[in-house]
């Protein structure tokens, strides 16, 4: 789905009569608060839809293909979604 049939069904789920402006400003409450949600506690579950969750990754080799060479890539933290069963 596409940024502005995201911000369209929005629109209609607010009864229709809301401007593209709120909806734009309803999807970057639901995003921001989604974020620090992540920043404070790292994870973010929101009741019959799902769970967001940071991870971190452990450093690993990479081998490249084109030279055989072998690079390290670092540890960094990768976003999960874990949708809910109901």
């Amino acid at each position: 789905m596409k940024k502005k049939q995201l911000l369209e069904h929005i629109r209609n789920a607010l009864g229709g009569t809301a401007t593209h402006n709120a909806a734009e400003l309803a999807l970057r409450a639901v995003t921001q608060a989604i974020t620090d949600g992540l920043r404070e506690d790292g994870e973010v579950k929101l009741a019959r839809f799902g769970t967001f969750r940071l991870k971190k990754v452990a450093a690993r080799r990479l081998l490249l293909p084109h030279n055989g060479k072998s690079m390290l890539l670092p540890s960094r933290k990768v976003l999960r979604f874990i949708p809910s069963t109901r």
